[in-house]
């Protein structure tokens, strides 16, 4: 016969309760649920092991303006240095991404910050392979001293006689990123995520000279040279004082290619040319600058200017349309400035080392000058 003793009716406890809470007044029965509410909070100590109740706060970064509207950070982005300034527009806090976490899909920097505004100001490219001088320099701001505008990215450039101010490096990737983000509190444990959008600050332009006689080029003949007073930039991505840069070629060499003579002089003969190539590396190009972003090209060897002072922008943006009605997309000439990060401009000389002055190619597109009235 089974033992009976060791079992308990829970019916009798059940009912008795529930008379207990019918017959309990208003302020009691809030005072006992406000209790049990306190009790449950994360942040309670009696509830320490039932998981991470702090908030967290995620900053996932996209490069996407470019000119194929797709997220290039994996693949670009070598170091990232975010600083945080307060409402008030003095420096929180700084945060480094460094390592090969950044090139993994869906990278995010978690944000170790109190609730409240903040202004997020991203410079990705400072901290790179170390095999050459870094391009870009950000002065360590002073957590509650340094405000937002004394946050500037400088172009780090050389000194001599001939030029006061100059490089002639090739530039590390440098982009720049900035936004407002409000960090809400919490007490459940939530987390929140934002994404930062960047635009690219460098440039690659390759400068081709080609010549249509036979005659051999010597690519140490010709020098190289694009100014414009774009070296140092503000937290919001604005140009800065109006000291003018001169960026000299960090590389040229020799090519020979075909080229159809109806595109330059009217005659339809398949030529070989010779041809010189040379690669220099810029900071940010501004639409506003249309008349100071200039290239200048000249003949060592018999010391004359061959190209002078050609405003670079206004020839890259005349084949902005293309690009707009192939992609479906109207753009504002700084939109496409800041997606297009490199520019190939073609210059043809006659025998004489001349500028045929009377069409340019830029990229492929052939811009016939007189069409336009940039000569």
């Amino acid at each position: 016969m089974a033992d009976l003793s060791l079992r308990r009716d829970p019916a009798p406890n059940f009912y008795r309760m529930l008379n207990y809470f019918k017959n309990m007044n208003y302020k009691t029965f809030l005072a006992l649920a406000t209790s049990v509410l306190t009790l449950s909070s994360c942040n309670n100590p009696v509830f320490d092991d039932e998981g991470d109740c702090e908030v967290h706060y995620y900053l996932r970064f996209v490069y996407d303006m470019n000119l194929k509207w797709a997220d290039a950070f994996p693949s670009e982005v070598n170091s990232v240095n975010l600083y945080a300034f307060n409402s008030n527009g003095i420096f929180v806090k700084e945060f480094l991404g460094r390592g090969d976490a950044l090139s993994q899909a869906g990278y995010e920097m978690e944000l170790d910050l109190d609730p409240g505004t903040y202004q997020l100001v991203a410079w990705c490219g400072l901290d790179n392979d170390g095999k050459e001088m870094e391009s870009f320099t950000v002065p360590t701001p002073e957590p509650g001293v340094t405000t937002l505008d004394e946050l500037t990215c400088t172009l780090n450039t050389l000194s001599n006689s001939q030029y006061p101010v100059y490089s002639d490096s090739r530039l590390y990737f440098m982009y720049h990123g900035n936004m407002e983000v409000e960090l809400p509190d919490s007490q459940d444990g939530s987390s929140y995520y934002y994404t930062m959008a960047l635009t690219k600050d460098t440039n690659h332009i390759r400068i081709i000279l080609q010549q249509l006689s036979a005659e051999d080029m010597e690519p140490d003949r010709f020098g190289f040279r694009i100014t414009d007073a774009n070296g140092e930039l503000a937290y919001n991505n604005d140009l800065l004082g109006d000291t003018k840069v001169n960026y000299l070629e960090w590389a040229k060499g020799s090519a020979l290619a075909g080229v159809s003579k109806k595109d330059i002089v009217g005659t339809s003969e398949l030529v070989y040319v010779n041809g010189v190539y040379a690669d220099l590396s810029v900071s940010r190009i501004m639409a506003d600058h249309k008349n100071e972003f200039l290239l200048s090209v000249y003949d060592s060897k018999k010391g004359d200017d061959i190209i002078v002072d050609i405003p670079v922008i206004q020839y890259a943006l005349l084949s902005k349309d293309y690009y707009e009605l192939a992609y479906n997309h109207v753009m504002t000439d700084q939109e496409f400035l800041d997606r297009e990060d490199e520019y190939v401009l073609t210059f043809f000389l006659d025998e004489n080392i001349k500028w045929v002055s009377t069409s340019i190619l830029i990229h492929s597109w052939r811009i016939v000058l007189d069409e336009y009235g940039l000569q």
